[in-house]
């Protein structure tokens, strides 16, 4: 990915006398004196005619340049939910109103609330939203509001940069920058003609300018522009329709799928179950196993965290966009009365010699992180916050965290549009008519579909032997304890990393662990392993481990099966010249985090709407670049 740094700041807002924001970088403010509210409603919504698309109930996908303060986006959601036909409530709801915003320098949480606070009518929303509110890191995030009605992706980057990351359609822009004439980056050529590339036939297009340059660009991309009565102060204002074209593209994806088929119920086969099902879409999960967790899904505990690098490569990018989307989905499935037992309240990676602390300083040097998201900490402060000595520096996640895998599983799979097959294994697939069949071992057909989701680890490469060579299987044996057998064991206030990792649980068990051994799949659980682990455990810190537990003769841990790829990142997307086989594989050891929105990559190349990660990275992740090679 060609982003220049993997780290932004907030932007800098002055808040003048009136309460009103002003951004010293630009020289202007960030909405009207007349009234922010009244402009938003008047330019934007008005001028796309967003009010009676809603009130006819049709999907609507937005495109915002400029999310600034999100009063816009507010302004939209309340709309949507005023003109909106009531869902049906014996469903669950379902993505209506997409919104995607590109921001260069997105706003802190504690600006937003502070704006939002001068308009009591959004403020339930506005809260709604703070909870949510992305790390800053650049990228894609995506967050699910009003019980997954509203589908808010923020992105978080140069415009140039994020509009060619983004593919087709949107039905509505707002052209919501600073003035042509203080941010031309915002109104430039490309931009124009990327509009275009992005719209839906009788796409329309508003923006509080009048310039002749906006209005000749929007002309020359392609889209039919009147001048209207401005909003406040102003004179005019544009507004805008894509004319229809015969075009030589692709025409966008067929209808959504009705039903799907996935192969795998750990991680990342319920977390795509759950992507597809709030789209009310049914699935099939299918498993071999008799019980849920029965792989890696199964640990007591497992550790979410942020991946950092030098050159912000596509691993780094998908840990640290996916981090903020699953703990989100985590706290929502909470809120809903599910019992996950979750906590995201940091979590330290140490480094593990001088070299490597060399190099991760090196990191936080060059990068620059926001305090809120990675802070490079010495050894007597990260022991200060673990509540135990530790002796080397490293990196301190604010935001990130640890989660009950098997709990979380319970909690997807309790959605209405999901049904679990267990104690099945599909030992073969054939195409037919426009249909996947999936057959037993006895050659009985245990389904027929249109579209199927492989996510069964490693056992891909049983039903497509070109993945034999792309995928290995990794042995890991986790183990725990109890610290009450020591009242030598010091408690750590949060997960720690290093080779290993551990954490301790509020049920009094220190979890810890993992071995790595690629090629092995014996799954019974072996003593010199568990005193490897604790020798991994001893190296995060000597407080950790007491002498009189170190024989390891009590086993207290179990194995599971991990697949990584070749190059280390997953495999995601739909095989190619196959239609409708989606692959979601290889997730090593750092699927807890990126595969809730990986998930949401399958549904919505399903389901023809606009992608929720860079173009870039599903490039990077396509099954393609390992099965050619």
């Amino acid at each position: 990915m060609t982003i220049p740094s993997c780290a932004i700041s907030w932007a800098d807002v002055l808040w003048r006398a009136d309460g009103s924001p002003y951004s010293p970088d630009y020289g202007d403010i960030y909405y009207s004196a007349a009234g922010g509210l009244a402009e938003k409603q008047a330019v934007f919504l008005e001028g796309c005619a967003l009010p009676a698309r809603f009130a006819a109930g049709t999907p609507t996908h937005v495109l915002e340049l400029g999310f600034g303060t999100g009063l816009s986006f507010l302004t939209t959601w309340a709309a949507f939910l005023q003109h909106a036909p009531e869902p049906n409530p014996t469903h669950k709801f379902k993505p209506e109103l997409f919104f995607y915003s590109i921001e260069k320098h997105p706003w802190s949480r504690a600006d937003f609330l502070k704006m939002a606070t001068q308009w009591p009518e959004l403020a339930p929303l506005a809260v709604e939203l703070a909870e949510q509110w992305p790390d800053p890191v650049p990228g894609f995030h995506r967050r699910f509001l009003s019980h997954g009605r509203v589908v808010l992706t923020l992105v978080f980057g140069d415009v140039d940069w994020a509009l060619k990351q983004l593919q087709a359609p949107f039905h509505a822009f707002y052209l919501d920058g600073f003035s042509p004439r203080l941010n031309d980056a915002m109104w430039s050529t490309h931009v124009f003609r990327a509009l275009a590339r992005l719209a839906a036939d009788e796409a329309r297009a508003a923006t509080y300018s009048s310039a002749n340059a906006v209005a000749q660009g929007l002309t020359a991309a392609g889209f039919l522009v009147e001048k209207v009565p401005g909003f406040g102060l102003k004179k005019h204002r544009l507004v805008a329709t894509r004319r229809p074209m015969i075009r030589s593209r692709k025409p966008h994806r067929h209808k959504p799928p009705t039903s799907v088929v996935v192969i795998g119920a750990g991680i990342a086969g319920l977390t795509t179950a759950y992507a597809l099902a709030r789209r009310q879409v049914e699935v099939t999960v299918i498993d071999a196993a008799a019980t849920l967790g029965a792989g890696a899904s199964g640990n007591p505990a497992g550790v979410l965290s942020p991946l950092l690098s030098r050159d912000c490569h596509a691993a780094t990018r998908l840990a640290q966009m996916g981090l903020g989307f699953a703990r989100q989905q985590i706290k929502q499935l909470q809120q809903a009365g599910f019992s996950v037992p979750a906590a995201f309240d940091g979590v330290v990676y140490l480094a593990r010699d001088d070299i490597h602390a060399q190099r991760q300083q090196q990191i936080a040097d060059e990068q620059s992180y926001a305090p809120e998201f990675a802070q490079w900490l010495d050894s007597s402060v990260l022991s200060g916050k673990l509540g135990i000595e530790v002796t080397e520096p490293g990196w301190y996640f604010p935001s990130a965290g640890w989660v009950s895998p098997r709990d979380w599983l319970v909690a997807l799979q309790a959605h209405l549009g999901i049904s679990l097959r267990m104690n099945t294994e599909v030992a073969d697939l054939s195409f037919e008519n426009g249909f996947w069949r999936g057959f037993s071992v006895s050659g009985e057909e245990l389904f027929s579909a249109s579209w199927v989701v492989l996510a069964n680890a490693g056992a891909v490469s049983s039903l497509l032997t070109e993945f034999a060579s792309v995928l290995t299987t990794c042995r890991g044996q986790v183990d725990w304890l109890d610290r009450s057998d020591s009242s030598e064991l010091a408690y750590a206030q949060m997960p720690l990393m290093r080779e290993g990792y551990m954490l301790d649980l509020p049920d009094g068990r220190r979890v810890f662990g993992a071995s790595f051994k690629p090629g092995d799949q014996d799954l019974a659980w072996r003593v010199e392993e568990r005193m490897e682990n604790l020798e991994r455990l001893a190296a995060l810190s000597l407080n950790l481990v007491a002498p009189t537990i170190q024989d390891g003769r009590k086993n207290q841990g179990r194995v599971s099966l991990r697949a990584t790829s070749r190059d280390r990142l997953p495999i995601v997307g739909e095989m190619p010249g196959q239609s409708g086989l989606m692959i979601n594989t290889g997730h090593g050891s750092r699927g807890l985090t990126w595969c809730p929105l990986l998930a949401e990559v399958l549904a919505a190349s399903c389901c023809g709407e606009p992608n929720p990660v860079p173009l870039s990275l599903l490039r990077a992740l396509r099954p393609e670049r390992v099965i050619e090679e």
